[in-house]
């Protein structure tokens, strides 16, 4: 066996052994991962992002928009404490006419007022039910999954080089950013199953979370409707696909609601 030979076999290994003992659970799925990301270290990163956002853009203060995400974020975080016992929980709702929400590291939430605008969101509920996907994306640590991902394709890329006698790029290449894409999607169905569970257990109906994805699917249309209106790197599942997701996961959410009714009173 010539070196170049023992060398790539000596790095496969180490790579294995790396993801084997970097391997997590997440919340309410089960669903075992790869993390190879320090929760501080992904968190200041998140920060400091959410800080820039800040300061960029333009926060809303409408009283009742605002008072809305105050009592869904306060009672939802409540629930995913030992989920992420470290979180700094900050909820902001920007200026901005996309109907959108996003979720950096570290606990940092932010919502669009196009939600409001478009008339997906008109109620506490359903406002639960978008700050509940939120926060599932940063407790099933995704951005961390996303980053280690990354590393492992990086280095299998830099692996597969020695073969060749070269080091290899560090750069994703496009065929990479496909295979995420398509990751993407299993994220987003992913956060819709824990959310609606974390938005049941904090009390909130979770059929509000149905009602939200029903008014996304009409407003999007079709599916070849809904891709023109995205990045094409970007991999979120249509609205209809997200559906049965959701009505999938509606018993057990129910009965979880049920429960947390109970404890209420």
């Amino acid at each position: 066996m010539d070196s170049i030979m023992k060398l790539r076999m000596v790095a496969i290994a180490s790579l294995v052994a790396i993801i084997f003992s970097s391997c997590s659970t997440t919340p309410v799925t089960g669903r075992r991962q790869i993390n190879l990301m320090s929760d501080t270290e992904v968190a200041k990163m998140g920060i400091a992002q959410f800080e820039q956002k800040k300061a960029q853009g333009l926060i809303s203060r409408d009283p009742r928009m605002n008072e809305w995400l105050l009592n869904a974020g306060e009672r939802i975080a409540q629930q995913v404490f030992w989920d992420m016992p470290m979180a700094e929980w900050e909820f902001v709702i920007f200026e901005d006419p996309e109907v959108n929400a996003f979720a950096l590291p570290g606990g940092k939430i932010g919502i669009h007022t196009g939600l409001f605008k478009e008339g997906i969101v008109t109620s506490e509920e359903e406002l639960a039910a978008v700050v509940a996907h939120e926060i599932a994306h940063v407790t099933a640590r995704h951005s961390h999954e996303q980053l280690s991902q990354a590393g492992v394709l990086k280095a299998g890329s830099a692996v597969t080089s020695i073969t060749t006698g070269g080091l290899g790029s560090m750069i994703l290449n496009p065929s990479m950013i496909s295979n995420m894409a398509s990751w993407d999607r299993a994220k987003e169905s992913e956060a819709d199953r824990i959310g609606i569970m974390y938005m049941a257990r904090a009390g909130y109906n979770p059929t509000a979370a149905i009602k939200v994805m029903e008014k996304m699917a009409d407003k999007y249309g079709t599916q070849a409707t809904y891709r023109a209106q995205l990045d094409p790197n970007i991999g979120h599942p249509h609205p209809s696909e997200r559906l049965d997701g959701l009505h999938a996961q509606l018993a057990e959410a129910m009965e979880a609601y049920e429960k947390a009714k109970e404890m209420q009173f």
